[in-house]
């Protein structure tokens, strides 16, 4: 058994051929889902980057595994410690896990250094920092060193290979800018954000909206504008997210050549996801990840596995990045650990009528302090501190199926609706406060030590 996980930085769906985009972004990717199953509604429990990667490693959320923010005491995750005797803990990571299975784990990330994530980079069978540019690397770069390893070690059997790549996180200056070229002839599609949109988020203030982007709206790179000032402006920003992805996916078309010259590709299991997405006008927000929206928690799921995945499939399950790491313990022989929050995919991957849910909570703690239920149809957003965006109302409603930009707050409107989702995440914090292994809801004590330093 060969499992290629290919974590992407900020990808969002939307963005992806295979998910009905216009521009020519991913034929890699696409061709991969077109031999598998894609996920249509597929969330990160916890946003951004660490909250993110530390709820997939350990199976559980934020608000159970103690990272919900990067730095500071919403940011060290909760672990059951031993020492000597060599018994693992209960509440062991995925990486380690799936050795317990026979299958080795080996990840080529810069993730740790970055975020100084230093429990991420524990119980891998080998962990490889690509270089020393934490997250600035290339995916070129990160390539150099994958390819050196999969030249002596691609044909071995049962390896769980983690490969991070961060071309599309802005600041997009990791690639050749001439990677935009490819779309002169493929103009944005996107109607909105339009014109009368644009005025009003030109007034907001704030890391990342319009006048936000950088110092003096100066920009770093020829692939940003150096503020939105208009649909120009914003269509250049998308023009450079694109040549992002572009890049990516012809990054991971060259490691999927190798496997295919030395005979193992078509046995390999390859899977693509994202840590988060990226807001693109959402919220006044432009190229970053800064609450608990749609734009940074639904991410793409795509996966190729032969035997198990059947071709062309889609699956709309409402579904966390915690079910996956599940589904990987299950898939390759073991059992779900109890500590785990997630409930396996496999079923769902194998195209069988599997559980469904009716609805998911998710939280954002770096740069809001925000919990959200997202049901089929709505979004509610509880805001319980702003740090700063002015745009965020305390309480937020929006129909997902005919508001997919999150334009028109219906809390005054549906206040009926507002009633059942917030019994659903009091039904669901309820539910976390009485597992065994709970502890102090990190994203409170994050907002007792704002409050303190306040």
């Amino acid at each position: 058994m060969r499992i290629l996980y290919f974590d992407i930085d900020s990808l969002r769906p939307d963005h992806l051929g295979c998910y009905g985009y216009s521009r020519p972004t991913s034929p890699t990717m696409d061709a991969i889902a077109a031999q598998g199953m894609r996920f249509n509604h597929y969330y990160c429990s916890d946003s951004p980057c660490m909250p993110s990667r530390h709820a997939f490693v350990s199976g559980r959320f934020g608000i159970n595994n103690g990272v919900v923010t990067h730095g500071g005491p919403g940011s060290k995750l909760s672990i059951r410690e031993r020492t000597y005797g060599g018994a693992a803990p209960e509440n062991q990571l995925l990486q380690r896990k799936i050795r317990e299975n026979g299958v080795e784990t080996i990840c080529f990330s810069n993730f740790p250094v970055r975020h100084c994530a230093v429990w991420f980079s524990l119980g891998w069978t080998e962990m490889h920092s690509p270089n020393l540019k934490t997250g600035q690397e290339s995916a070129e770069e990160v390539n150099e060193a994958l390819l050196r390893w999969l030249k002596y070690n691609a044909t071995r059997e049962d390896y769980f290979l983690y490969v991070n790549y961060w071309d599309p996180h802005r600041i997009y200056n990791t690639m050749d800018a001439s990677w935009a070229d490819r779309f002169q002839d493929f103009p944005v599609d996107q109607p909105w954000p339009d014109e009368e949109t644009l005025e009003v988020h030109r007034s907001m203030e704030g890391k990342f909206t319009a006048f936000g982007q950088f110092p003096n709206n100066e920009s770093r790179t020829p692939l940003m504008p150096g503020a939105i000032r208009n649909r120009q402006d914003f269509e250049h920003m998308i023009t450079g997210y694109d040549a992002a992805i572009a890049y990516t996916d012809h990054q991971l078309q060259v490691v999927l050549d190798e496997l295919d010259r030395q005979g193992v590709l078509e046995d390999t299991a390859i899977i693509i996801s994202a840590d988060h997405g990226d807001n693109f006008g959402e919220h006044g927000i432009y190229s970053d990840h800064v609450c608990a929206d749609e734009a940074i928690h639904n991410v793409p799921l795509i996966v190729k596995w032969p035997g198990v995945a059947p071709e062309g499939g889609t699956c709309d399950a409402l579904l966390y990045n915690v079910d996956l790491a599940a589904a990987l313990v299950e898939l390759t022989g073991g059992e779900v650990p109890e500590h785990y929050d997630g409930n396996s995919l496999a079923g769902h991957l194998r195209g069988e009528s599997s559980f469904e849910r009716d609805y998911l909570v998710w939280g954002h703690g770096l740069y809001t302090l925000q919990r959200a239920v997202r049901t089929r149809q709505h979004l509610m957003v509880r805001t319980y501190d702003d740090f700063g965006y002015g745009q965020f109302e305390p309480v937020e409603l929006y129909d997902m199926e005919e508001d997919r930009f999150q334009t028109t707050n219906l809390r005054d409107a549906q206040p009926e609706i507002v009633n059942r989702l917030d019994h659903h995440l009091a039904e669901w914090l309820h539910e976390q406060s009485v597992k065994p292994y709970a502890i102090p809801d990190p994203m409170q004590v994050v907002l007792r030590e704002r409050q303190e330093r306040d």
